[in-house]
């Protein structure tokens, strides 16, 4: 170990190799990297998603002369110069719960296409986020129903494809839906992946790939599809798709890092998924007995809410639970956060946790085995300020966790 590795604190180093990940798959780079090796010219562009103002930003990078583009997003992620660009048609829509801006983003999306020449060329990015920032729904839904659906998706401890997989069969533009309505010559998509192994068909339910999973059993979410009218079967045009950043790069990325700054380092094939305290303390019992150094996973572990859940999300339950296990154990440190910078219904991407964690959660008098029980890690997190906050991070590749064993 380098002189300049001892000299960072165990959270400096977890931290600075979580952020050397994202930098790896940040989206602006991610597609002006694509464009630069690929010789496509493009007049419209369709960006959707938490990544989706750094992707456009990417690709304005290149084409200097897109004729016009619209961009749908959380609010309050637009740089300035994408704001004063007139030829952006910039909407603010809703995530994790669709409302009426994802209807209205919907509607915005379906003039768009239909406004493009025939003969002219479309470029679509998507990222994590897109499945309730823009919706088109079946007829006989209304939106109160879409919002009770979503929000029960996601409290069901259900993974990211039985989630998407339920989603498609309640809109007209998921699933490849929106395949009937693009007239453009040619049309690519560049993804940002969110989901295991990296399936287009999944990752911001699949817009522009026909699919048609079957959901699984689910008595509430059946009851209400028997009410609307089935979405029909769209062709199976095909679209250009490329995978532009994976969690595999992050990793990576973070590997190379942590070998650079001559830190044993272990990277780890498994998907970490299921209920996150189970994983969080069985990868903290593993971590008592792993050799020293940095030890990397990639995953995105799910958290069934109890009700009137607290405050939290699925990475910071993961390193409380994980803490629990640590207790006393000063050597080891352990990272879980959230790619994209948001973790449940709070502002911190995760927390970072050590040994002494539990020890300062009591001096505080907090009680951590209720917490979790009550998904309310972040209560416990943000108090004893073991939480972890990057801000919007440009990307979203589920999860990393990375712990350190001196």
């Amino acid at each position: 170990m380098t002189h300049e590795t001892m000299e960072l604190t165990a959270r400096e180093l977890l931290s600075h190799l979580f952020q050397t990940a994202i930098d790896e798959v940040d989206g602006r780079l991610r597609v002006q990297t694509w464009c630069l090796e690929n010789n496509a010219k493009f007049d419209h562009c369709i960006a959707i998603g938490k990544a989706a103002p750094a992707m456009l930003q990417g690709a304005l990078d290149h084409y200097k002369n897109l004729k016009q583009a619209l961009l749908i997003c959380p609010p309050g992620q637009c740089s300035r110069s994408i704001r004063k660009d007139k030829r952006i048609n910039i909407i603010a829509s809703s995530h994790p719960v669709p409302d009426q801006s994802s209807l209205d983003a919907g509607e915005a999306l379906l003039h768009f296409l239909a406004g493009i020449p025939q003969g002219e060329k479309l470029l679509v990015l998507i990222s994590g986020g897109t499945s309730s920032l823009v919706e088109v729904m079946v007829e006989g839904l209304s939106l109160d129903q879409l919002q009770q659906i979503n929000r029960h998706l996601l409290a069901s401890g259900k993974n990211i494809q039985q989630m998407n997989a339920w989603r498609k069969q309640f809109s007209r533009i998921k699933g490849g839906g929106l395949l009937a309505h693009v007239q453009a010559e040619h049309c690519t998509q560049l993804l940002i992946s969110d989901v295991q192994n990296d399936d287009a068909s999944v990752i911001g339910s699949g817009l522009l790939v026909a699919n048609n999973d079957a959901p699984d059993e689910d008595p509430f979410l059946h009851g209400l599809l028997n009410t609307v009218k089935t979405r029909r079967h769209h062709c199976s045009d095909v679209i250009e798709s490329h995978i532009i950043a994976t969690q595999k790069q992050a990793m990576q990325a973070a590997y190379d890092e942590a070998t650079n700054m001559d830190v044993d380092c272990y990277l780890y094939d498994e998907f970490l998924s299921g209920e996150a305290e189970e994983q969080g303390v069985r990868i903290a019992q593993w971590l008592l007995t792993a050799p020293a150094g940095v030890h990397i996973w990639g995953g995105e572990t799910t958290v069934t809410l109890p009700e009137n859940p607290g405050t939290g999300g699925r990475n910071q339950q993961f390193a409380l639970a994980a803490a629990q296990t640590l207790d006393g154990y000063n050597d080891i440190s352990l990272l879980a956060a959230g790619t994209d910078g948001i973790d449940g219904n709070t502002p911190c991407a995760g927390a970072v946790v050590y040994g002494s964690t539990m020890q300062a959660a009591k001096k505080l008098g907090m009680d951590v085995a209720q917490a979790l029980q009550k998904a309310d890690a972040g209560k416990v997190l943000m108090a004893t300020e073991y939480w972890l906050q990057t801000g919007p991070t440009n990307t979203n590749v589920m999860d990393l966790v990375i712990a350190y064993k001196r």
